[in-house]
């Protein structure tokens, strides 16, 4: 497994924490880069031989993304389409030969905002809706070629950090109160949904946008 960092400094923390588990290679790039998206495929390759999975998880979000429309200068919203919708759509094209070659899977982090509008967040929204769009055309594109396309998206998920601002993390209570399923969305709810999705039980499973919310988006 190859894990793309946004710097040096979350590379370290990260082999900290991965220290004991075999397998794991971290790298920093900036993904809102052109360059940067071909590079860590290459360095991926370089490392394991070959790429047969791409989750697509990197994203600009919180304080960075969201914010009344007249505070957003051309380069926020630059950073949260180019990291958020473009880097994904760069990834797989990069990643493409290998993914043939092993008849991969690209799962996209996408977002319940891809679906319902939130307050201030218009770049946030527009990317996430663009994900949605950008794995239903990959998954029609890339059928022929064996490889299979589909969209994960979660809801605020709790993921006990600092880099959550105080907004986030009520609304994330307040939604998971509302949702269904009444319970705060956990980073293993999230990756057991990925780890299916690239699963031979997933096999005739592509373009779909499987949503893990507790069930927020039925309203």
């Amino acid at each position: 497994m190859y894990v793309v960092q946004r710097c040096e400094a979350e590379v370290v923390a990260g082999e900290q924490l991965f220290h004991e588990s075999s397998g794991i290679c971290l790298g920093a790039h900036d993904l809102g880069e052109a360059k940067e998206c071909a590079w860590a495929v290459q360095a991926c390759v370089a490392q394991f031989g070959g790429l047969d999975v791409l989750v697509n998880n990197a994203g600009v979000t919180g304080a960075a993304a969201v914010d009344a429309l007249g505070n957003f200068s051309d380069q926020r919203i630059d950073q949260v389409i180019d990291v958020n919708l473009k880097a994904p759509l760069r990834l797989v094209r990069e990643a493409l030969p290998h993914l043939t070659h092993a008849a991969g899977v690209v799962v996209n982090i996408g977002s319940t905002a891809g679906r319902q509008a939130q307050t201030n967040a218009a770049a946030y929204v527009s990317s996430k809706a663009g994900i949605d769009g950008l794995t239903r055309a990959l998954a029609h594109d890339l059928a022929g070629l064996g490889v299979r396309v589909v969209c994960v998206a979660p809801g605020d998920v709790d993921t006990g950090t600092s880099r959550v601002p105080d907004y986030v993390a009520e609304r994330a209570a307040s939604w998971s109160k509302a949702a269904p399923l009444s319970r705060p969305i956990q980073p293993n709810d999230v990756a057991s949904a990925v780890a299916w999705v690239i699963s031979p039980d997933a096999a005739a499973v592509t373009g779909s946008t499987i949503y893990v919310d507790g069930g927020l988006t039925t309203y």
